[in-house]
């Protein structure tokens, strides 16, 4: 995250953009331990962690950040580009996994729906208002990134300073370390869930979801305490929809879907707590305590329903 920071300011990155290269960073935990379960060919193991990250990530980034913070507010503009986003590629997934279409047509359809997003969160509000857009959605766009910006220039603790490149150097050997480090929590896990006689839905959906999903609930509650619950939000929705096209849109070129219609409870717990906290967040005061508390009550069903019926 430092280096990430270090970067942006070097480059004059948009908070947006850097959001979403936080959310990239962060999700290398969850994406490298699905993809090293489907090449052990533990499909049901790699799907879980993706999507059973999901669930946890909803709960725990914005749950658990509305606690801490007494609340997360988001201009409802920045939360029908992230939310609308976030919502279409959870629908493209869903069509995907029972097999009603093709891995190909799918990751076409993402790129698509996502490549103009993610040249959206790089251009600078000011910049938008002189593309070729209708009116209604260039004064959208403007509006949604120029919320996390103005959230970041307003925070004292948010350095925009140039520094060494020391920080930035370090993202190559930390991913690394990430990266190698999920391989051996996965290996680990399917060696003890093995030999504990474990269900590997239970292992994915729920232990290495959790797990793996630690450094995003750092970084998202790090900006709730910040005050940034625009970037909060951001960083949460991206960080599933990055999940979803890196863990399981992608990984399903190569590996096919077999195994995936036993995710059909964890994806169909993504989709309904994401709409939830779209409507807790499109609500005048925001994602309250009481809202965030819902949020994590959902997830601890959740739970409670996979390990019961594994």
């Amino acid at each position: 995250m430092r280096g990430l920071d270090r970067l942006g300011a070097r480059f004059g990155l948009s908070e947006g953009l850097l959001g979403l290269l936080t959310a990239l960073g962060a999700d290398a935990p969850e994406v490298s331990s699905a993809i090293a379960a489907l090449q052990a060919g533990a499909h049901d193991v790699g799907l879980g962690v993706v999507l059973g990250s999901n669930i946890f990530n909803l709960a725990a980034l914005l749950g658990l950040g509305a606690l801490v913070a007494g609340r997360i507010q988001v201009q409802r503009e920045g939360l029908l580009l992230d939310g609308g986003v976030a919502m279409l590629v959870t629908g493209v997934i869903a069509a995907l996994l029972p097999g009603w279409l093709e891995p190909w047509p799918a990751v076409l359809l993402l790129f698509i729906l996502l490549v103009p997003y993610v040249m959206a969160l790089g251009t600078k509000p000011s910049a938008i208002a002189r593309l070729a857009l209708p009116n209604g959605l260039s004064r959208l766009l403007a509006l949604a990134i120029k919320e996390v910006d103005s959230e970041a220039a307003e925070d004292p603790r948010v350095s925009h300073a140039s520094g060494p490149w020391s920080g930035a150097l370090l993202i190559p050997p930390a991913l690394a370390l990430i990266v190698a480090g999920s391989a051996g929590m996965v290996s680990s896990a399917l060696t003890l869930a093995a030999q504990w006689h474990l269900p590997s839905r239970l292992v994915g959906a729920v232990i290495l979801a959790g797990l793996t999903s630690l450094p995003n609930a750092y970084a998202a509650l790090r900006l709730s305490a910040q005050g940034r619950g625009a970037a909060a939000v951001s960083e949460a929705l991206n960080s599933n929809t990055i999940n979803l096209l890196a863990g399981v849109a992608l990984p399903a070129l190569i590996f096919g879907t077999a195994g995936a219609a036993g995710g059909r409870l964890e994806l169909a717990w993504v989709a309904a707590m994401t709409a939830i906290t779209l409507l807790l967040l499109g609500r005048p005061r925001g994602l309250t305590r009481a809202g965030g508390t819902i949020l994590i009550l959902g997830y601890a069903a959740f739970v409670v329903i996979r390990v019961a019926r594994p």
